[in-house]
């Protein structure tokens, strides 16, 4: 059951029990209730009509009217020397005389005599204890019927003496609760229906609660309640939107947080595949070069004839040499990746580094037939590490003169582009496999895994990699229909006639 319906069965189980208890406790209660009004009506009517007695006021008249039109019958009793009582005045014997004030008294009828014979035993026995007090009793007739009663002393000879019959207080009673009953039974079965509709509107706040607090539950923070007034409900309102709210951005936090973390986690296991590649990459060139000179160290132990000794010792230095250079491009490589090499800036020509490393490269060149198409603007001033940037541009070269063809073109080029220098170094060939692309500046990545030398897209690349990361810098690679370019970029550096450093890097040059 809702708690609407809960809400109106409990009013409903109220009233019911009110009418209830007004039926079944309704006649003692209002009986109790209003014979004692009727007693302090009693006793202050006495207590009147005393007070104008003793004033000798004509009052007592009037008061004595009063009490008799409640039902009340008034009688006055003298009594004689010897100790007899005589009923002086009784009211259904006494006439107003025609002033309207005094009263005539009148014997009374047979009748009425009669019933007062047969009671005035019981009425002698009140008068004989009576006093200045106010004595009320409750006593019943000869016939049994209940009665009030209250005697007091006017004077040394009066005595008042009030009754009223019991049977009127009761009716009167009973006559209250059959008034209150069908009152209440009215109400009741009237009012259910805007009671009902009531309570559907002031348990309104309380569904719009549960029905944002079920949106809650399923992380649905787009609802709020409507909130109005400064009631409890308002104020549970309030604090459901505010719980939303503060569910909504911890919810928000934990979502970065697992994003970052997922983030991490991706990224470890990637740094734990590079790692595992890294150590079979190095093991594996690594071996080639050993298991060689340990293969001719064995053979010169053996005693081989002198020619051949010679080519056997050429072969391990050889391979003693590429052990060397991947040593040291690790060892570079670990410096940059782990900050220990920072960047020591300086300004300088690029195309001197270019030149320079064109020189170093001329006798493979020849070699091979390789012919190198230079666009360089000897203009262009940069602000780098000089040592860096000469181990860039060596990797690269190195690299386009190993992967281009007997008699194809290596293309070197610079240019301004804004406030950087764009690098670019071509060369003819094969043009590697788009999804290889990303990868090619991975530490030991080959584009073409069926090479096994340590001189290949591996190390090299990884280096020009960390190099530029460190400068802050972009660099790339790119597929040319006749073959490959590798590009990186340089901060350029605008120099004034007179600069310092502009005769410094002439001198240089």
């Amino acid at each position: 059951m809702s708690f609407r319906g809960k809400l109106f069965s409990l009013i409903l189980l109220i009233m019911a029990v009110n009418v209830v208890i007004l039926l079944f406790m309704g006649t003692t209660l209002f009986k109790g209730f209003y014979q004692r009004a009727k007693i302090d009506d009693l006793e202050r009517s006495a207590q009147r009509i005393k007070e104008a007695y003793i004033e000798n006021s004509e009052d007592v008249y009037e008061e004595i009217t009063q009490i008799e039109d409640q039902n009340v019958l008034v009688s006055l009793f003298q009594r004689d020397s010897e100790g007899n009582w005589e009923m002086s005045y009784h009211s259904r014997t006494a006439k107003l005389s025609e002033d309207g004030i005094k009263y005539d008294w009148m014997p009374p009828l047979p009748e009425l005599q009669r019933e007062l014979d047969r009671q005035m035993e019981q009425v002698q026995r009140q008068l004989e204890s009576a006093d200045d007090s106010l004595q009320v009793q409750q006593v019943k007739t000869k016939d049994l019927r209940p009665e009030l009663t209250l005697t007091t002393k006017l004077d040394d000879r009066i005595y008042l003496y009030l009754q009223t019959p019991q049977e009127y207080i009761e009716s009167v009673a009973a006559l209250a609760v059959h008034y209150t009953a069908l009152i209440s039974i009215s109400i009741l079965a009237i009012g259910s229906v805007p009671i009902y509709f009531l309570l559907n509107r002031v348990t309104k706040p309380v569904r719009e609660v549960q029905r944002v607090a079920q949106q809650i539950s399923q992380l649905d923070f787009s609802q709020e309640c409507q909130v109005r007034g400064e009631d409890e409900f308002a104020k549970l309102g309030r604090s459901i939107n505010d719980m939303s709210h503060s569910l909504e951005a911890a919810v928000d936090q934990l979502v970065a947080a697992n994003e970052v973390l997922q983030t991490d986690l991706d990224r470890q296991k990637q740094t734990d595949r590079m790692r595992q590649q890294f150590v079979a990459n190095v093991s594996h060139d690594f071996k080639t070069p050993l298991t060689l000179m340990v293969s001719y160290a064995e053979a010169l132990l053996e005693g081989e004839p002198e020619g051949q000794r010679q080519e056997y010792c050429g072969i391990i230095i050889n391979e003693g040499n590429r052990l060397s250079r991947m040593v040291g491009r690790l060892l570079c490589l670990s410096k940059l990746e782990s900050g220990i090499d920072q960047v020591e800036y300086s300004i300088f020509c690029l195309s001197e580094v270019v030149d320079q490393e064109i020189r170093r490269q001329q006798i493979l060149l020849g070699r091979r037939a390789l012919r190198v198409c230079r666009e360089l603007d000897d203009e262009l001033i940069v602000q780098a590490d000089y040592q860096k940037i000469e181990l860039v541009v060596q990797n690269l070269v190195e690299n386009a003169v190993k992967y281009t063809p007997q008699g194809g073109e290596i293309r070197l080029r610079s240019s301004a582009q804004g406030n950087v220098c764009r690098v670019e170094v071509e060369n003819t060939g094969q043009p590697i496999a788009q999804e290889d692309l990303g990868s090619l500046f991975d530490s030991f990545y080959r584009a073409d895994k069926s090479r096994t030398s340590c001189e290949g897209y591996g190390l090299g690349l990884a280096v020009v990699r960390a190099v530029m990361e460190a400068h802050g810098q972009d660099f790339g690679a790119e597929n040319l229909p006749d073959g490959v370019r590798f590009w990186f970029t340089l901060e350029l550096v605008q120099l004034e006639e007179g600069d310092p450093a502009l005769e410094e890097t002439a001198e240089n040059d």
